[in-house]
């Protein structure tokens, strides 16, 4: 059934968007694992996230404008003309996107920011919201970006809050909506992705299940492949691949300080603790003092940052002349 709109492709045609919660979640290994089927296919290169929908409110602010500009003595502006228009700068956007008309577009964002819109902009779209258990995100975003586990931890949860607000009462069963969870496709992906398939309507008698279990790992934390940092070219996948246990080796401390900042996002999403959430009043404040300790810290980086972006452009003509700037 459409639900709003009437001007992206339909059937056959339905593009697959996926969304993962944070970087780290998985998307590149959803997005080849649907890509192995013969009638789907990625977007035009170099584009490997669209980031549409966290753009989107400009978008809105862009149709609010416009219709305010509509002359009401030519008629009353229907919802369903609204809609269309909406729909239609989704078609654009995808369209954009679209390198073979005979195949599914499938398409892929390392965020939920904006999720709340997808159907308003992609009315006949299947979503697939991918989750990770936040604990083993945490450890990959320290290890790949450099960030500090805190604010792994927040970002996840906040992206966690959003994902449920939009799962919240959908069925299991809803035609356009799936969650799926990167450990059920990591350690069954045959059993995953002919349920997956099923979803999206497409025959698994056109998809290799035997390559999906032999896929190659492509931007793991720690599953190199003899190079030194994390890239996104393919790595035969050996028996030594365990992406399920990334925090293993985490201390007492960094659960409850991880169950404090997210644990209600991980009970919520099905995900365990191995600590309770601090329930004394002198463990609360000790979680109270530290995350005062980790804004203060936050915030005298961020003014650091401000002021170098303020003071470099004024200062760079006496930093080359010092030999200070690169390539001096």
């Amino acid at each position: 059934m459409q639900r709003e709109g009437a001007m992206v492709p339909t059937g056959a045609n339905r593009p697959i968007l996926i969304f993962g919660l944070t970087p780290r979640t998985g998307t590149n290994y959803l997005w080849d694992l649907i890509c192995l089927h013969s009638a789907c296919a990625p977007g035009r290169e170099p584009i490997r996230e669209d980031f549409f929908l966290e753009c989107s409110d400009l978008l809105t602010e862009f149709v609010d404008s416009v219709r305010s500009r509509w002359d009401p003595t030519w008629g009353a502006v229907s919802e369903q003309t609204v809609a269309e228009l909406y729909a239609s700068l989704g078609a654009a956007l995808l369209g954009f996107l679209t390198v073979n008309d005979d195949r599914r577009l499938v398409t892929k964002n390392p965020s939920v920011t904006g999720i709340d819109q997808v159907f308003r902009f992609f009315p006949t779209a299947h979503v697939i919201v991918l989750v990770r258990d936040g604990r083993a995100v945490v450890e990959s975003c320290v290890r790949t970006f450099g960030w500090d586990a805190d604010l792994a931890a927040r970002r996840w949860a906040a992206a966690a809050s959003i994902a449920l607000r939009f799962l919240d009462g959908r069925a299991a069963d809803d035609p356009g909506v799936r969650m799926v969870r990167y450990e059920d496709l990591a350690a069954d992906p045959r059993r995953q992705m002919t349920q997956l398939l099923s979803f999206l309507r497409l025959d698994t008698a056109d998809y290799d299940l035997s390559a999906a279990e032999r896929l190659p790992v492509r931007g793991s934390s720690v599953f190199l492949g003899g190079k030194a940092q994390v890239h996104w070219e393919p790595v035969e996948r050996t028996r030594d691949f365990d992406p399920l246990q990334r925090w293993a080796h985490w201390t007492a401390e960094q659960h409850q300080r991880f169950a404090w900042l997210a644990g209600r996002q991980q009970v919520a999403l099905g995900y365990g603790l191995d600590h309770v959430m601090p329930a004394t009043t002198s463990a609360r404040a000790r979680q109270r003092l530290a995350s005062a300790g980790w804004r203060a810290r936050r915030g005298a980086k961020l003014g650091e940052y401000r002021l170098r972006g303020w003071l470099g452009p004024p200062t760079k003509p006496l930093r080359r002349r010092l030999g200070l700037t690169r390539g001096s």
